[in-house]
């Protein structure tokens, strides 16, 4: 059965997208991967498929809404590397009642098609937390967050958790925090990342993933870092952060300590 896991923080500029493709890419060389592009700005599917023929995510989930039988065929990337790519329109689904109300179980239905096809499902997100972020990730078995240690706060990440907490998925594993676009050589990035290690512990991943212009212009050419420079320092990051993260499925749920009680409950309100 797949592990899904959605790559998300509330904060934009992280590299979500970065780490969707690269991680998709690197793990397909081993395991059969779904790519799914949720974020209306299309940036993985402009990415990696570009001139893609295969329906969109959003005519997938209207299927899904109005109780229509799908049979979803992905776009093929590579034979282990799939991708359903993404549309404008679901900048609608945020104000589809319907939506609105069964979302989460909606993207439920569509993610049962791909658990027995697939070893991982990667979904990339929106950074709004609307209803579809919060039905994607409630639908996730993972999670997986982004963030850069320049603008990384403390009270950041318990807003996240927070924020995941009011989703009451209580089955969701936590792969962890990791710090994109890190400069080992700046001393703020290298006190942020200690810091919070002291504080967080496990929740932040060991390995980081380097500042590099080189990924950029990988997105830009649709391939991963490790096949666009494979000597660069951010292509061995991205292999070693994809190697730590898969000891790190069903290890760890939210941790109570890292929420805002306060803040929860106004958000349940």
């Amino acid at each position: 059965m797949a592990n899904t896991i959605s790559i998300y923080n509330f904060k934009g500029g992280v590299g979500k997208t970065t780490t969707a493709i690269n991680l998709g890419i690197s793990w397909a060389k081993s395991f059969k991967v779904l790519l799914i592009d949720f974020d209306p700005q299309c940036n993985l599917s402009n990415s990696i498929a570009p001139d893609h023929e295969s329906p969109t995510v959003y005519e997938y989930l209207k299927k899904v809404m109005h109780d229509h039988e799908i049979d979803p065929q992905p776009e093929e990337i590579t034979p282990y590397l799939h991708v359903i790519p993404g549309d404008l329109q679901m900048t609608q689904i945020e104000s589809n009642n319907q939506f609105i109300s069964f979302g989460r179980e909606m993207v439920s239905k569509l993610l049962m098609h791909f658990h027995r096809d697939y070893d991982f499902v990667i979904m990339d997100c929106p950074t709004n937390f609307g209803v579809l972020v919060k039905s994607i990730i409630g639908a996730s078995k993972n999670i997986l967050i982004p963030a850069i240690a320049d603008n990384f706060s403390m009270t950041g990440v318990k807003t996240l958790m927070t924020y995941l907490a009011a989703v009451e998925n209580h089955s969701l594993n936590i792969l962890g925090v990791y710090f994109n676009m890190f400069n080992d050589k700046m001393n703020l990035t290298s006190k942020k990342f200690e810091e919070a290690k002291d504080l967080f512990g496990s929740l932040i991943l060991e390995n980081t993933v380097s500042r590099s212009i080189k990924v950029g212009e990988a997105n830009d050419a649709g391939e991963s870092i490790a096949d666009y420079s494979p000597d660069n320092h951010a292509a061995v990051d991205f292999m070693k952060l994809s190697d730590e993260l898969l000891s790190k499925f069903n290890s760890q749920s939210l941790n109570p300590d890292f929420i805002l009680p306060d803040l929860l409950e106004r958000m349940k309100r």
